[in-house]
């Protein structure tokens, strides 16, 4: 087979692999986005990095509640501020 024949064939040419960009890469930057992140990330730090089970039962309620709590607030004076 020569050069010529081999940079022709399809198999040298043709791959299979599809390729599909990240959501990263599709990522425009908009505000939703951005909030849509936020919440994500605090979706993560709550429920995964906090080791309720290494807890006893009524430290973690109480954190669970502070927590909850916080966040509720937060919400609340957010939404007070944008429309008030």
């Amino acid at each position: 087979m020569s050069l010529n024949e081999a940079e022709k064939s399809p198999r040298m040419n043709d791959g299979t692999m599809i390729y599909r960009p990240t959501d990263e890469e599709l990522s425009k930057g908009t505000f939703m986005e951005k909030i849509l992140d936020f919440c994500e990330n605090l979706y993560w730090m709550y429920y995964i990095h906090l080791p309720y089970y290494l807890m006893t039962t009524g430290d973690a309620f109480c954190l669970h509640a502070f927590f909850l709590a916080m966040l509720t607030f937060a919400l609340f004076g957010l939404i007070k501020y944008i429309f008030l």
